[in-house]
């Protein structure tokens, strides 16, 4: 056999197994988080990220949703941070799921911890208003360049929620007036690229949107990552400056439903102080 023949065949089976193996694949990520701000002798809060669903056929249908929401919960979460695009709207070759069943399925999450949400570009192109009423009718709490105080079995905690920065609703300078600075507080932002902006007393911020680049080379890492920041900083779990940002990789898929090096996954974080 050529090379060229095995180059072909080797490709195809990338390609099949990028549109129809993993895509399907769901990861449990359990970075901890130490955070010098957090009250000495408090126990540490479990944040569970779900993050980018873009809800359609064939790869996150509502049957899907529902086994990732009881995975999530079987973690034991004290909190449910969703960092918005619950909807796609620019993907190929997939059926789109309208938003209200897709909050139904998120509905267990609310009956069983605080779910706090924000919406991402893809939200408001399909519709902001309908997607926040939605998940509010669900219990889930949409913030809109707003703060909320959250109280936990493990004590009280503030999260402020961006909107969204790609289509221009982000108001940081409101989002930031709405919160009390006398508890920890975390940042949830669709975008990560608020993250070098934010101010020391915002411990950890939490984000979606690139989907860890969604198609990666292995030993050249993403194709392409959709922020501004430093590519480094467009996955995973990072700290500057004693600040924390969590970029998760999302659930979903968008421009095309395939995913390579880069299974869908969501994330149990353990904020605690520092060892």
């Amino acid at each position: 056999m050529s090379l060229a023949a095995l180059a072909l065949g080797a490709a195809g089976a990338a390609g099949l197994y990028a549109a129809a193996v993993e895509p399907r694949r769901l990861c449990l990520r359990q970075p901890r988080v130490r955070v010098a701000a957090w009250p000495a002798g408090d126990p540490p809060l479990r944040i569970g990220v779900l993050s980018d669903l873009h809800a359609a056929w064939p790869h996150v249908t509502l049957g899907r949703i529902g086994r990732i929401v009881a995975r999530l919960l079987a973690a034991r979460p004290d909190l449910v941070l969703l960092p918005g695009d619950f909807v796609t709207t620019h993907t190929l070759l997939v059926r789109r799921i309208p938003i209200e069943p897709v909050a139904e399925a998120l509905a267990r999450l609310a009956r069983a911890v605080p779910t706090l949400a924000v919406l991402g570009n893809h939200d408001w192109h399909y519709g902001g208003e309908r997607i926040a009423s939605a998940l509010e009718r669900a219990g889930i709490a949409v913030l809109r360049n707003a703060a909320t105080r959250v109280e936990t079995a493990q004590g009280r905690l503030w999260v402020a929620g961006l909107d969204d920065i790609w289509t221009g609703r982000a108001d940081l300078a409101r989002t930031l007036r709405n919160l009390d600075r006398s508890a920890p507080a975390v940042m949830l932002s669709h975008l990560p690229d608020v993250f070098p902006v934010l101010p020391p007393e915002i411990a950890l911020t939490v984000a979606g949107h690139t989907h860890g680049g969604q198609v990666c080379v292995p030993g050249l890492g993403p194709l392409r990552v959709c922020t501004r920041l430093p590519r480094r900083l467009a996955y995973g779990l990072h700290e500057i400056d004693g600040r924390h940002l969590y970029v998760s990789g999302g659930i979903g898929t968008s421009a095309l439903p395939i995913r390579f090096w880069r299974p869908p996954e969501i994330a149990l974080l353990t904020l605690g102080a520092p060892a």
